[in-house]
């Protein structure tokens, strides 16, 4: 039977979130219940995610428009004197901010050409989704953790009926705070803290997948609707650099678990120190009962190659 998953995405700026879609979409072991779309200008994010749903035949898969703000305090354009080290902070919440259109954002379809949005907030649909549901579908976050975070608060039983959250996030081998933490460092603490199951998908292993120039011109070679697409949609992310398959590898864990290696633990959110603020820390379980499994190695060529054939394919 396929797993059940929800996409909460910010689609349209990295050009992953949307191989990421692909990849779901052309992968039978899973089931795409909804999409739902954060941080920033959300309304175009769904567009942009409705153009490869209706490319891909599956026009009625809904799509909500959820947060565009965040939930961090220190996350503020209003605050130009942030403390030494926010200065990458800054820099997001200017980003979030602004109604600039996604990188992308021209490659996506015009609206009269696909079916509304869902009547719901993101936030709401992931609330009704989950509770109407059998406690068998899995969130799969691939952006600031913002929605996920937003729905535990207003509605702290879906927590029962989450079975795990798969999230590509957070960084544990380098001082830094990775993008999707960095976004809502927060709302990321409040989704750890819930002790719901994760499956934790960092930097350390996501950056050792990268295309190679040959496999991005079988991606350019292909003349299947969402591969165009998603061709075009590179194009306009950049062409001066390899995308890497940071959200698609989170995905791959659903789909083929052995890809990667994991360790169990405890993942934190640092919230309290001026230079550090965003980080993620890891403690490791002796007996494997912590919360938390990140990734620590990957089968870089599988990834890739995984990803290319089954995107092809669609």
């Amino acid at each position: 039977m396929a797993q059940k998953v929800i996409l909460d995405t910010d689609i349209g700026d990295d050009i992953d979130d949307a191989y990421a879609l692909s990849l779901i979409l052309a992968s039978t072991e899973l089931e795409l219940v909804g999409v739902t779309t954060v941080f920033r200008n959300t309304i175009a994010r769904a567009r942009q995610a409705k153009t490869i749903l209706k490319l891909a035949g599956r026009g009625e898969v809904p799509v909500a428009a959820g947060c565009g703000s965040v939930m961090s305090p220190r996350i503020s354009y209003d605050n130009p004197d942030l403390p030494h080290g926010q200065v990458s902070l800054q820099t997001a919440a200017k980003h979030m901010l602004n109604d600039l259109r996604p990188s992308q954002d021209a490659t996506a379809l015009n609206w009269d050409e696909l079916t509304p949005l869902h009547e719901l907030h993101g936030v709401d649909y992931l609330i009704h989704t989950l509770l109407d549901g059998d406690g068998d579908i899995i969130p799969v976050t691939v952006g600031g953790m913002t929605n996920l975070a937003m729905a535990l608060v207003k509605e702290p039983e879906i927590a029962g009926k989450i079975p795990r959250v798969v999230s590509m996030a957070a960084t544990f081998d380098r001082h830094q705070s990775e993008w999707n933490i960095m976004c809502d460092p927060v709302a990321a603490a409040i989704v750890f803290n819930s002790r719901i199951p994760m499956t934790v998908i960092g930097l350390d292993v996501t950056t050792k997948c990268r295309l190679t120039r040959e496999q991005l011109d079988r991606l350019d070679a292909c003349d299947r609707p969402v591969a165009r697409n998603l061709s075009a949609a590179t194009k306009a992310w950049g062409t001066t650099r390899m995308p890497t398959l940071h959200d698609p590898l989170a995905v791959e864990t659903l789909i083929r678990p052995e890809i990667v290696g994991m360790r169990n633990g405890t993942v934190t959110v640092e919230l309290s120190g001026d230079a550090t603020y965003g980080y993620t820390l890891f403690s490791a379980s002796k007996d494997d009962s912590g919360p938390h499994n990140i990734c620590v190695s990957v089968d870089a060529d599988a990834a890739c190659e995984l990803w290319l054939e089954r995107v092809l394919s669609l």
